[in-house]
Order: C-alpha cells, then structure tokens, then sequence
C-alpha cells in the first residue's frame, strides 16, 4: 500500500485546505512552521501520490484527497458506528469477534485477535469498503479496497496506524 508511506507532516497539508480544496501556501507553511522548500518537497509527493493537483492559484486536493481529508474530519468527531459483525464467508455464520471503532479494528489486528484470513476475505468480497463507507464514512478506504490499494489484512493494519496516529496528533 503506497499511501502508509506518508508522513503526517505530508498528510496534514491536507488538512489546512479550504472548503473546496484550495492550498494557501503562505498559510499552509506558517501554520507548519515550514521551509517553503520542504512544503514543496511535500507537496510534489502529495501531488505523486494522486492527493494534490497544480491549478491556476497553486494547489488543489485531488477526490482522492478530498476522500481523505473527509475520512479525517469524520474520524475525529465522535459518531455512534454500528458494530461489524465478522463472519465466516463460507458459511454466513457469525465468529465471536465485533467492533465499532477503526481503534477496535487495528487491537484486533495487530494482537493477533481475529483469524486474518476471514479479514481478507471481508475485505476481497467487499464487505469491510462497504461497512468504512456507509458506517464510518470512510469513502477513502473504500475506494482503497476496490482499487487493489488494501488488498489484505496486513495493508488495512498499515492504513489503520497511517490514520489513527494522524487522527490522534490532530485531536
């Protein structure tokens, strides 16, 4: 998975942009408390990455971005997230294994708490995008998944550190 190569410091650019997107780069850099030269050198990777765009007035995030950004702002207010159930694909049957929050998930992942081969297959059937979009309004990840950008149990792990630790320093 690209994206878990970002830095924070690259994917809070996103953050400070307006309402449509829009980069202030002189405010962008005080808020940072960066070089000019290293928010360009930030800026090229965002743009690398499919995040940002150059436009007439500068930089503007990209959908993909704005699907970021959004994931970002959605994670960070409290919302009562109905529980994912996992079950066992091949016979629709219920595991004794739920959880409500993206931090629910990644204990779940990174202890060993879930067999990760009924994670993947969620995730490959679909299921996992479905439950970010529509419960957590996470359309980022989503499209990550049906993209082949989180094709496994181990790049969603890698996506939900990526995110939990930017939701928390921006808290």
């Amino acid at each position: 998975m690209r994206d878990r190569l970002l830095k924070q410091s690259h994917l809070k650019i996103l953050l400070l942009s307006d309402e449509n997107g829009h980069l202030d780069l002189n405010s962008v850099q005080q808020k940072l408390n960066l070089t000019m030269s290293s928010l360009r050198k930030y800026l090229r990777q965002l743009e690398k990455d499919g995040l940002v765009a150059r436009s007439e007035k500068g930089f503007v995030l990209t959908e993909k971005g704005l699907k970021l950004k959004k994931t970002i702002l959605n994670l960070k207010t409290k919302r009562d997230v109905p529980a994912y159930v996992v079950t066992d694909p091949s016979t629709g049957q219920p595991v004794p294994i739920s959880f409500r929050s993206y931090a629910q998930l990644y204990a779940l992942l990174a202890y060993d708490l879930v067999d990760k081969t009924l994670v993947d297959k969620h995730i490959a059937q679909g299921y996992l995008a479905n439950w970010a979009r529509d419960a957590v309004g996470d359309e980022y990840l989503a499209s990550l998944i049906q993209s082949g950008g989180v094709k496994n149990s181990n790049d969603l792990l890698s996506y939900l550190k990526m995110i939990l630790q930017l939701v928390a320093v921006e808290k």
